[in-house]
């Protein structure tokens, strides 16, 4: 099956098809025992160019778990990864335990050279064909994307919900890709009125190709100093971005950085690695006023900055337009409109220095408008991290969802003990432009 050398019309025309196909689904279709391979079965191989893996554990359960990954910024590893990573601690590899627990995995691996968005959601569909022409039918299929992992997640599970049973999505970035990379654009432009914005790096709004930030952005950064003389310049990046101090300042446990580095290498070759993706700048500040409240000047002033001048440096600033296809392109291929008829489970924690928490209130905003509430939950882990949970954080949310596929009703509080470090009192805050599409 040739999915990605598809046009994107072919695809969008494809998948559309998947939900008006008479007669039973592949995730509908009863597990009758019936199989084409002898269990335990495991198979690494490639699927139009995408290296894959499937396991399948001798006492299958029937339920198949698709693994969608995070964004790739290095070498693939030698095989592609059946589970997220873990919190580092004395728990096993996840993948080791789901398959002892009777379940299925598949994934499929992303070329590094090619942004994932749309790529992950073709080749994720193709191996879920294979799966079931090579293996058998799954009465049970479950998405488990993470990061960008889980915005192709909730797009498949909105595109094609008769292939699959449920999404689980966590620390996706669920307002979608043009408003995240606005917010990228929103953090350039802070820093460029604090610190300047070097010529090499390209226009703010526009690049330049091929930027690095190993070679031209960190030598060159004037990261927080240790004696802190430069924090207030910091500060007012942080706070006219609203972003949480703890998920900006403290070094997340699962990327082994702190959030202004990494907000720092998005805001420049990512950004760019987007735009290359969609061949033109995707993010635009033409609907964003940038302002702080008086305490949070007052704040700024104790630190010695003059938080007016910057916030008119910033209000002043030519209005950058987006390219007009190219963000077109984004949100056709890497946006989800909130449209849902299957259970979602979003998970993320409460200070995420990556994909920031409101994204959740965001896409919650969007699944409500289309009054399909029912079929979203969400659950935030207390801490600092980007898809930074425990082994039992993991299979404790798997777990709530199996339930409600099982019972019909969605989980509540009862299934995330606080316990285990869930927050079920957190309520993320607004996104910061009302302006979705």
């Amino acid at each position: 099956m040739k999915l990605r050398n598809c046009s994107e019309q072919c695809i969008w025309l494809f998948l559309a098809g998947l939900l008006v196909v008479s007669g039973s689904s592949l995730a509908q279709s009863p597990w009758d025992g019936s199989l084409r391979v002898t269990l335990p079965f495991n198979l690494v191989d490639t699927l139009d160019g995408a290296m894959f893996k499937i396991a399948v554990p001798a006492s299958w359960n029937g339920t198949l778990i698709v693994y969608l990954q995070g964004s790739k910024s290095g070498p693939a590893p030698a095989e592609p990864r059946l589970a997220p990573p873990v919190l580092p601690g004395s728990e096993p590899p996840l993948d080791q335990t789901l398959l002892e627990k009777g379940y299925a995995l598949a994934a499929s691996q992303v070329a590094v050279t090619e942004w994932q968005q749309k790529a992950e959601v073709q080749d994720t569909f193709a191996l879920v064909s294979y799966f079931k022409g090579r293996v058998g039918e799954p009465n049970r299929i479950i998405l488990l994307g993470t990061s960008l992992g889980g915005l192709a997640a909730l797009r498949l599970i909105e595109e094609a919900p008769r292939s699959f049973d449920a999404a689980i999505a966590t620390c996706a970035p669920a307002a979608g890709n043009p408003r995240r990379m606005d917010r990228t654009l929103d953090f350039s432009l802070a820093y460029a009125v604090v610190f300047g914005w070097p010529e090499t790096w390209g226009p703010i709004g526009d690049l330049r190709p091929g930027i690095n930030f190993a070679k031209d952005v960190n030598p060159i950064v004037p990261w927080p100093k240790a004696d802190g003389s430069n924090r207030g310049a910091w500060e007012f990046i942080r706070l006219v971005n609203g972003l949480s101090s703890e998920a900006f300042w403290i070094t997340d446990p699962a990327q082994g950085v702190p959030g202004y580095l990494m907000s720092m290498l998005w805001a420049t070759q990512q950004r760019e690695v987007g735009e290359a993706w969609a061949t033109g700048p995707v993010a635009q500040n033409l609907d964003h006023h940038y302002s702080l409240t008086p305490d949070e000047k007052s704040y700024l002033a104790s630190l010695g900055i003059k938080a007016d001048d910057l916030l008119a440096k910033m209000n002043d600033a030519t209005p950058i337009p987006a390219c007009p296809q190219c963000r077109d392109f984004a949100y056709r291929f890497a946006t989800v409109r909130g449209f849902l008829t299957k259970p979602v489970l979003t998970l993320h924690t409460t200070a995420d220095g990556l994909a920031e928490v409101n994204n959740e209130s965001d896409y919650r905003a969007a699944v409500e408008a289309w009054l399909h509430s029912d079929y979203l939950a969400q659950a935030y882990v207390r801490g600092v991290g980007h898809c930074a949970f425990t082994a039992t954080q993991w299979l404790t949310t798997l777990a709530a969802m199996e339930k409600w596929l099982d019972t019909g009703i969605k989980p509540d509080s009862s299934s995330f003990p606080e316990s285990q470090g869930f927050d079920n009192k957190f309520v993320p805050p607004p996104w910061p432009y009302p302006n979705r599409w």
